[in-house]
């Protein structure tokens, strides 16, 4: 009677210990190579040659925080935290500014609250938000996922805001999936000005479409006058740590957020361009949009500025 029952407890915890690995750490490791993937060479050739065009700083402003298991962001990031920022970036001429992402809202940052004691939403910065989308000369998302696109798809004045929208046809089309109620029809409308290539959209700004997390991703790469190079990778990795240890989110994470799914195959690719990436250029300031730690030392370093210029 002893050895049946020993089988079927050995058999179940075989089974759960199967279940645990693919949940928490199968299918997450990037691939040995990604070549040509990411080529910077190519971006600095497309940013003007006269450096006097070129931005002179970039600003971020935090909406909200908020804090969650390593593991999430990580796979077999267990026993650490994930300190989560909700941000938007402010790139700054002497004679514009360029917005990217839309941040997050109170409702929705409500809404996908983990922390009660850490969790945050600043709405005096959200209005700042609004309103620095309205005095800039275009505003640009990584990707379309609703907390990196409300102040867009919930704008108070989404006539004013829509010419000003630099999208690709892979966000329009997705963007109405994310916006959480009825996407107004002037930005709904919208064709796209984006053309789906790596292009230089603004003196020292280029976006490198990437897709995978969502089919509208992309990056952003920034070079300014005094020659500091950086970029801004979305959500291919929520901390520098996954791309540092060439891991991805867990196949939990993709089941229980992801809607549709993300590409993993593509996303672990990009993964590795960017390491290799970083690897090569120690000096390029990467920036993942939800990273609150590599934010604060980037800030601290004073590659990024804190707050919106007016």
């Amino acid at each position: 009677m002893l050895r049946p029952l020993l089988l079927v407890l050995s058999g179940l915890a075989v089974l759960l210990l199967g279940g645990f690995w693919w949940l928490f750490l199968a299918d997450s490791t990037a691939p040995a190579e990604a070549p040509g993937l990411l080529v910077l060479e190519d971006w600095r050739e497309m940013v003007s040659s006269d450096p006097s065009r070129l931005p002179t700083e970039i600003r971020v402003l935090e909406i909200g925080r908020d804090k969650a298991p390593g593991f999430a962001a990580r796979a077999g990031g267990f026993g650490t935290d994930w300190n989560t920022t909700y941000n938007s970036v402010q790139i700054v001429w002497p004679d514009r500014t360029m917005i990217i992402d839309g941040a997050i809202d109170a409702e929705t940052a409500a809404a996908m609250k983990q922390s009660e004691a850490d969790w945050a939403f600043d709405a005096s910065a959200y209005e700042t938000l609004l309103a620095a989308m309205l005095s800039a000369e275009s505003v640009l998302i990584t990707h379309e996922h609703l907390d990196h696109v409300m102040a867009v798809a919930r704008h108070p004045d989404p006539a004013a805001l829509a010419p000003k929208l630099l999208l690709n046809a892979p966000q329009i089309a997705t963007l109405p999936i994310f916006a959480k109620g009825t996407l107004d029809p002037v930005i709904a409308g919208l064709a796209p000005r984006l053309d789906g290539s790596v292009q230089q959209v603004a003196p020292g700004v280029v976006v490198i479409p990437v897709p995978g997390h969502t089919p509208g991703s992309q990056l952003v790469y920034i070079q300014l006058q005094n020659g500091n190079e950086t970029l801004l990778i979305g959500d291919v990795a929520w901390t520098l740590d996954a791309v540092e240890t060439l891991t991805t989110r867990p196949v939990l994470t993709q089941y229980a957020v992801f809607d549709p799914d993300e590409d993993r195959t593509s996303v672990k690719a990009q993964l590795r361009a960017l390491y290799d990436l970083m690897q090569a250029n120690p000096d390029l300031a990467v920036l993942p949009a939800h990273d609150s730690g590599q934010l604060a030392e980037l800030i601290a370093e004073g590659r990024l500025q804190q707050g919106f210029a007016e």
